[in-house]
């Protein structure tokens, strides 16, 4: 196993994957991905450049096709990579994009399948279109798998890390503390971090919601001791 930390090396990688799928078709070009991108340390970045590429040299028709042949190879690169193209498919293929990306993080078994999915997906949905996406949001919510809900927290945190208007993150925070006295701590990973995330960048949402934040019955410990984290470090940034 190598490890891939520069974009001239990635690059002579990726062609490779890319004229397989040009002379042999798909299934090779993925089994070429794997042996010359997935199978070694590459990072991340490098990889979100591959999927970048992979969504504008395949097919449209094949786009799919390809992430779930990625997915099946169960590799913490692959993740990144059909994160990307998911993410890219947004604009016109919406629903579907987001459907196959609850897919696969149902589908983990390893906890940053959420959260690398979940940054790219549902984190860039939000900026992009985030009356639409706070709709998914709330929805998945209840779902079934514990994975689901954690992926929202990463894709909260990242959201408002990138500037998501403060409108919304008072309605995102809203939800998280409707998740606030869970005790599955997949789901306390992710709504923990988004909910430091929520302190650290907007302390006066949680200021507002203060009586809430101290109701011991629908808030658990471990939920303030996070937005307590995240309102320290919003004094440490101000240098306090």
């Amino acid at each position: 196993m190598q490890y891939i930390t520069r974009k001239s090396d990635i690059r002579i990688r990726l062609q490779e994957c890319l004229q397989a799928y040009d002379e042999e078709g798909l299934i090779t070009s993925c089994d070429v991905t794997y042996k010359t991108l997935l199978s070694h340390k590459v990072k991340f970045p490098l990889l979100e450049f591959c999927g970048e590429q992979f969504y504008e040299h395949l097919l449209e028709i094949d786009h799919i096709q390809f992430c779930d042949h990625i997915q099946s190879l169960k590799t913490e690169g692959g993740n990144v990579i059909l994160g990307i193209m998911l993410q890219k498919r947004l604009d016109h293929h919406y629903e579907e994009s987001i459907q196959k990306a609850t897919a696969y993080i149902a589908d983990a078994d390893m906890w940053y399948v959420c959260d690398i999915i979940g940054e790219r997906v549902w984190g860039v949905s939000l900026l992009q279109t985030p009356e639409k996406t706070m709709a998914v949001i709330e929805a998945k919510t209840h779902h079934e798998s514990h994975w689901v809900i954690r992926s929202l927290g990463a894709g909260i945190h990242y959201a408002i890390k990138k500037g998501l208007p403060k409108v919304y993150v008072k309605m995102l925070f809203d939800l998280l503390l409707t998740c606030a006295n869970t005790t599955n701590k997949e789901i306390r990973q992710g709504i923990g971090w988004a909910a430091k995330t929520t302190a650290k960048f907007h302390p006066d949402i949680i200021r507002f919601r203060e009586s809430e934040l101290n109701n011991t019955q629908n808030v658990a410990n471990w939920f303030r001791k996070k937005v307590a984290i995240g309102l320290e470090r919003h004094q440490h940034a101000k240098g306090n």
